[in-house]
Parts: C-alpha cells; sequence; structure tokens
C-alpha cells in the first residue's frame, strides 16, 4: 500500500511540474509572443487555466488586487503550485 502511494504521489508531483513550467513558458510568451493566434499558447493556457481560474474567482470574490496591473491569481496560482510540489514527497 505504501508504494501505492509513492507513486500516486510521485505522479502528482511530476504533473504538477509539467503545469508550473507550462505557466513559465506562457508568462514568457506573453511577453515576446502576444495575441491569441498563436496555437501552442492557447494549448498552454487550456492547461494552466484550471488551476488559475481558482485563485481568479476567490480574488475577485474578495475584492483584492483588481487595480493591479499584474494578474496576481497567475503569480499566486503558480506560488501554491510550487509550495504543493515542495509538501507532496513529504506526505
Amino acid at each position: 500500500m505504501t508504494i501505492v502511494l509513492y507513486f500516486i504521489a510521485k505522479l502528482i508531483s511530476i504533473l504538477l511540474e509539467v503545469v508550473s513550467t507550462a505557466m513559465l513558458i506562457q508568462a514568457l510568451m506573453s511577453f515576446f509572443m502576444p495575441g491569441d493566434d498563436n496555437r501552442f499558447y492557447l494549448f498552454l493556457h487550456a492547461i494552466t487555466e484550471p488551476f488559475v481560474m481558482p485563485v481568479r474567482f476567490i480574488l475577485n470574490k474578495l475584492g483584492l488586487l483588481e487595480d493591479s496591473p499584474i494578474d496576481w491569481s497567475f503569480v499566486l496560482a503558480y506560488i501554491l503550485i510550487s509550495i504543493l510540489t515542495m509538501l507532496l514527497p513529504a506526505i
């Protein structure tokens, strides 16, 4: 049973690493290749948006950081994924 839990935790850790890497690539692409006509950018957006959307919903619900030019929901989602990735092996 311990081995099964280890493999599940490792799989989740790998998937979270993929998502955080996709978020980093998407953030860099938004600076150098703006526009919604890039298929790779739309693919990255489809991967990362399920992780960013709940954070964006909570920030909008609380009325926090509305006037900021920075997308703080994206930054906070990246930080939360990084923390979860670091804590997952300890479980």
